[in-house]
């Protein structure tokens, strides 16, 4: 969804970064008892789900991020794209390396639920840097891009969480980090004697389908934001670097140029009835050929081992 300074989300994972195995289980759970994260069930909750009081409302917001399960009035329903993606017919034990980075693209691509990552991937450029200077960088688009005010605490609660729950290193996060299933994508690393590092590379092992998944969710999204009229295109730039409020592909899933351009050829051979790189008057687009497909019937094809 595009970033709307209206509608934004910091720090309410209470500083618990998303583990392996939560989501699977709340998909489980919801659909056996919708109404578990109702606040007077919370106690309840925290049997069935065998987590702490502060990890079930963790839970409960990482379900929200990820669009797995749609809540009203505290009544869960897992979602058409929770029973796609972790359901019996999809991988719900992550086995696939794909469904971590589509995990990943549904977090930073959250602009609303999830701002402070969206901004991260999306906006936070430096290949390398310190957290204090990450935490200066995000108060200052909070401040000056979005117009807001937020408490610094919740601001360094939000990046905290986040470098916890991508960095490999788990020494520097602790037990909580332990078991973080997106750490294995290597997007944030911890050098020595400095701090941090989130560097574009080519990633060649970057499954198509990710892409693809993005790609399409992009496309729905914009044509829902704009009724029937239907963008067609999206210049090759703006899927790399963004800048127009939408979440890039290129940038969430930290590619170079040559990279997001390997990975876009993989996809139109994956994919040949669905996409089309045009160069027009020097402006090189990635045009759409059949309308969007909805994320579900992505993930459905593909767990399924039709790639249409």
């Amino acid at each position: 969804m595009k970033l709307n300074k209206n509608k934004t989300t910091f720090g309410r994972h209470e500083t618990f970064p998303l583990r392996y195995g939560w989501l699977t289980k709340g998909v489980e759970v919801v659909g056996k008892y919708r109404d578990i994260f109702h606040e007077r069930e919370h106690e309840n909750a925290m049997t069935k789900l065998g987590i702490g009081r502060n990890m079930v409302n963790a839970l409960y917001y990482w379900l929200q991020v990820t669009g797995l399960v749609k809540f009203e009035g505290g009544v869960g329903e897992v979602s058409e794209l929770g029973k796609a993606l972790l359901g019996n017919d999809g991988d719900p034990y992550l086995e696939d390396e794909a469904t971590l980075w589509i995990v990943h693209w549904l977090i930073a691509s959250n602009a609303e639920l999830a701002t402070g990552f969206f901004w991260f991937f999306n906006h936070y450029s430096a290949p390398r840097f310190r957290d204090k200077d990450a935490l200066q960088s995000l108060e200052d688009f909070v401040e000056q891009e979005l117009g807001i005010k937020r408490a610094h605490t919740t601001l360094k609660s939000d990046l905290s969480t986040l470098l916890r729950m991508y960095s490999p290193v788990a020494s520097r996060g602790g037990e909580d980090h332990l078991d973080s299933p997106l750490a294995s994508l290597q997007l944030v690393d911890t050098e020595e004697g400095y701090g941090y590092s989130s560097l574009r590379t080519l990633r060649p092992f970057l499954p198509p389908v990710a892409m693809h998944f993005a790609l399409q969710q992009r496309f729905a999204d914009q044509v829902g934001q704009q009724g029937n009229k239907q963008e067609a295109a999206i210049p090759v730039r703006e899927l790399l670097y963004g800048g127009t409020g939408w979440a890039a592909p290129g940038a969430v899933f930290r590619l170079t140029e040559e990279g997001l351009m390997t990975c876009l050829n993989q996809v139109l051979e994956h994919y040949p009835l669905t996409y089309e790189l045009r160069d027009t008057a020097g402006l090189n687009q990635l045009y759409r050929l059949t309308p969007p497909q909805q994320p579900k019937d992505v993930l459905s094809n593909y767990y399924k081992g039709k790639a249409v």
